[in-house]
């Protein structure tokens, strides 16, 4: 008898101990009670606009070099594209194409987190990071990397500066579409 007592104590007792939870274990493991997104990248449409009004056809755009507000934010290249299924033309070692084509750049901050042996490299690598809070900003392309057909490479610096805004609890900031115009 005394058996059962206990079983039935022990049944009721974790009955009424049972808790209903709503969280899920990536809820359970943050650490701030904010629900607002952490910003995390900037996205940029670039195309290159040639001498004769036509726009050049590559597979990507390389070593994409990014400031904003003149604070280095990141070196990258666009998102690869199939080109062959753009209509183009041959023009020398180039290919061009007289439909606008975009380049995607989908652009995180870079910053090299160093292995830290001192409190200073902590602060250095504290003091590179630039946060972007709601508001303007200028987007400065400075230079960036082209291949050609012939594995020729040539670098431009064409020092474009467009403007974006970045709103309040978003991930992510659209720049804007940027053209680049090439000799």
């Amino acid at each position: 008898m005394k058996k059962l007592i206990y079983i039935l104590l022990l049944g009721m007792l974790s009955i009424s101990c049972k808790k209903s939870d709503t969280l899920s274990s990536a809820e359970r493991n943050v650490v701030s009670n904010t629900n607002s997104n952490p910003f995390k990248e900037l996205l940029i449409l670039i195309n290159v606009k040639t001498s004769d009004s036509s726009y050049l056809v590559v597979k990507s755009i390389d070593s994409v070099n990014i400031f904003i507000n003149n604070y280095y934010w990141t070196k990258i290249n666009t998102e690869t594209l199939d080109t062959s299924k753009v209509n183009k033309t041959l023009v020398g070692n180039k290919y061009q194409s007289p439909n606008k084509i975009n380049y995607l750049i989908i652009a995180n901050q870079d910053i090299k987190e160093p292995e830290y042996t001192t409190a200073g490299d902590f602060a250095k690598y504290l003091n590179a990071s630039y946060e972007l809070k709601p508001g303007e900003y200028v987007c400065l392309i400075e230079s960036f990397q082209l291949t050609f057909n012939d594995n020729s490479t040539k670098k431009y610096y064409p020092l474009k500066y467009t403007t974006f805004k970045v709103i309040e609890n978003s991930r992510s900031a659209y720049v804007g579409e940027i053209e680049i115009k090439i000799d």
